[in-house]
């Protein structure tokens, strides 16, 4: 099953030559694009302290470890672009070498070299790695489980990777709730592993007393977490603004995964032609493995089981988005190296081919990465604060320009939230704001004489409407689909 193939001598410096060509690319423009309203929650929510990021979680709809590891890490390297993203980006770095590490255990060195150099180019990887939110993390932490359960898998008497195991999925859990999902992957892989004949209580991994206390105190670890994730649940809200899953859901998903972007401009055939290979690698790695621990069964079930899960919910209840499943899409471009480098066997030429391929098509998702990065609240915000004077006021037309804008905001002046009379609940997005008096009800309560800086995306909005008539527009600015507007109250 497993064909090795010899490389140079020095594996090893092949390997960190691409874990540092994985991390250049990453850093390349890392600051092209401002920080954005994501982000931007992020970082307000870091610099409070520990017990604030704890609650103001839990207003919100995610679990804390990303804000409160975020918080260190501004601590140790200050609050720029690039510092406040690169934690992220250590994330995807480390997301390298590993996955060549789980590769080779399933296919050999050949495989393995290459799947170092789809990960490093891995477009949709590259793009969490810029983004100062939960997704690239969770990544490092579930595919650290996947290598726990592989040792485990090999060898079921060593304490170490249930270890491993316990922290990485406890560590999930604090990250972001689709981490369930890599379990029921996990549990899924043990119960298929072994014949129904063969299984025996203690010695079958599934039913041995160590994998059921490992995953028991994964659950105590989320234990104190729990009640704030129970609120979250009742109160249902932080995804409505998704869309229901359709058949084009999942072939628009893999086309983010390798070439960031949807597809649908494409040729039809090609459109849904990528994403059946991609599903088709999955079912010729399954059929073929015939090893003993079959783990290329257990990196199908981690990439497609979540998303099967997800976009089945999605049907009803939507919860999908590509960026939740980046741990997933990790181990799809591990899928596609392992069927690759089985498919083309001792024939050098077709794999070097195929390889070509893939890292053609990742070179154009790197371009479309880098193209699409152009949010320039920054840009819009340096007007603002270079024509500030002491006394403006600063109002933010919606939340969504709120967080960003606050972050470009060097003025030293509280920055409003235009609410038109109605005010938001205090959770979600707007869990930070709930015992802030930041709200502004009405332009009409500006006194005259004052200049008033309002903030918003470009286009036609209600915020810009509610501006009296006789207010005079002195100043604009537009950068991307950031605008500032400065105003002249009358």
């Amino acid at each position: 099953m497993v064909v090795t193939k010899k490389l140079p001598n020095h594996k090893w410096l092949w390997l960190v030559l691409v874990t540092i060509l994985g991390g250049i690319i990453r850093l390349s423009f890392i600051a092209k694009s401002s920080i954005w309203h994501d982000e931007g929650f992020s970082i307000m929510l870091a610099k409070r302290s520990t017990q604030e990021i704890w609650v103001g979680s839990a207003r919100d709809v995610h679990p804390p470890l990303y804000y409160e590891l975020l918080h260190i890490w501004m601590k140790l390297f200050g609050s720029s672009e690039v510092a406040i993203r690169s934690l992220s980006t250590l994330a995807g770095v480390l997301i390298i070498p590993l996955g060549y590490v789980i590769v080779k255990k399933i296919a050999g060195l050949r495989a393995a070299v290459l799947a170092s150099f789809v990960l490093a180019l891995a477009p949709f990887l590259i793009r969490y790695s810029q983004e100062a939110r939960m997704y690239g993390l969770l990544g490092l932490f579930l595919l650290l489980a996947l290598y726990a359960v592989m040792q485990i898998a090999e060898r079921p008497k060593r304490t170490w990777p249930y270890v491993l195991y316990v922290a990485t999925i406890a560590a999930g859990l604090y990250t972001h709730y689709f981490t369930v999902l890599a379990v029921l992957a996990f549990w899924l892989y043990f119960v298929l592993l072994d014949k129904p004949k063969t299984r025996q209580i203690g010695k079958t991994i599934w039913l041995s007393l160590r994998w059921w206390l490992a995953n028991l105190a994964a659950v105590v670890l989320f234990l104190p977490w729990v009640p704030n994730l129970l609120a979250q649940l009742r109160r249902g809200q932080g995804l409505s603004w998704l869309p229901p899953a359709t058949l084009r859901t999942l072939p628009d998903t893999i086309w983010q995964f390798f070439s960031f972007t949807d597809g649908r401009a494409l040729f039809v055939l090609l459109y849904w032609l990528v994403p059946l290979i991609v599903l088709v690698a999955g079912v010729y790695i399954w059929l073929r493995d015939k090893t003993e621990h079959k783990f290329s069964r257990l990196l199908v079930l981690y990439s497609f089981l979540p998303i099967a899960i997800g976009l089945l919910i999605s049907i009803k209840k939507p919860i999908f988005h590509e960026r939740y499943f980046a741990f997933a899409a990790i181990g799809i471009y591990l899928i596609l190296v392992v069927a690759l480098d089985w498919l083309a066997g001792k024939r050098t030429w077709l794999f070097a081919v195929l390889s070509s391929l893939i890292v053609l098509i990742e070179c154009i998702g790197v371009r479309n990465v880098y193209f699409q990065a152009n949010h320039q609240m920054g840009n819009a915000m340096q007007t603002l604060n270079q024509g500030y004077r002491t006394g403006d006021v600063l109002v933010a037309g919606e939340l969504y320009v709120y967080f960003d804008g606050s972050y470009y905001n060097t003025t030293g002046q509280t920055m409003y939230l235009y609410t038109a009379g109605m005010p938001p609940n205090g959770y979600g997005e707007s869990g930070l704001l709930y015992n802030k008096n930041v709200y502004l009800n009405s332009f009409t309560s500006i006194p005259a004489g004052s200049r008033l800086w309002l903030i918003g995306k470009t286009g036609d909005h209600a915020y810009y409407n509610s501006i009296p008539a006789n207010w005079k527009l002195l100043e604009e600015k537009i950068a991307g689909y950031s605008e500032v507007r400065l105003y002249q109250v009358q």
